[in-house]
């Protein structure tokens, strides 16, 4: 063997250098990918509530609503036939010379019809959410209560004698006639926009901002919608 030969190659020494600009790329791209790997897991991971059962007990605390109201002071007449005017002389003042000689009794009775709706009627298909919007679907108004106190009558004038018996079933037409003016001015109608307006207040004041109204079918005129 030559002198100075080895039997060993001689190792290269091969260095690589990679830029800075190189490197923080890289991190940058790592860091990304572990974001995405993250939110997706995270998202797994998270329950989705669901907030129907939550604001319908809300809606339900309201309970028995009533939002409007009717009073009204009725004057109630009756008139009955008497032993006099069933008389040939009573008949004969009574049809030949128009003469009045029935008995009569006048009554002033005060009464009051209270309109709401039951909102403890709501199920949970009633009031559903589409992206930021609770749709809410009123159950439709009706009459709650209808109060005539015995008290409230007033005998304002009286004729002949009455029994106890047609004297009730005069004050019982006080409750048809409050139901009548009850229907004439729209008692339903001003109940079902009266619900509307509480469960509106109560819901914004729970956080939600766009609130929406499935109107039910029903017979009374149902309010316009709200630009």
């Amino acid at each position: 063997m030559e002198k100075g030969k080895t039997n060993t190659r001689e190792k290269k020494k091969i260095t690589i250098t990679v830029s800075p600009t190189l490197i923080m790329l890289a991190i940058l791209v790592l860091c990304i990918l572990w974001t995405i790997i993250h939110m997706k897991n995270k998202e797994k991971r998270e329950l989705k509530i669901d907030e129907t059962p939550v604001v319908v007990e809300k809606v339900r605390t309201l309970g028995e609503l009533t939002t409007a109201c009717y009073y009204d002071e009725l004057v109630l007449q009756g008139s009955k036939r008497n032993y006099f005017s069933t008389t040939p002389l009573g008949v004969l003042a009574r049809d030949g010379f128009g003469k009045d000689v029935d008995d009569h009794l006048v009554i002033v009775a005060k009464g009051e019809v209270r309109a709401g709706v039951d909102l403890l009627e709501l199920s949970g298909e009633d009031i559903r959410f589409v992206e930021d919007t609770v749709f809410v679907k009123l159950p439709e108004a009706k009459y709650l209560d209808i109060i005539v106190n015995p008290s409230d009558f007033e005998i304002f004038a009286e004729s002949g004698t009455w029994t106890h018996e047609q004297v009730t079933r005069l004050q019982n037409t006080a409750k048809e006639r409050l139901l009548q003016g009850a229907d004439y001015y729209g008692l339903k109608m001003k109940a079902y926009e009266g619900a509307m307006d509480a469960v509106t207040t109560l819901l914004e004041a729970a956080g939600y901002t766009y609130i929406r109204f499935d109107h039910a079918p029903t017979y009374i005129k149902l309010p316009a919608p709200k630009d």
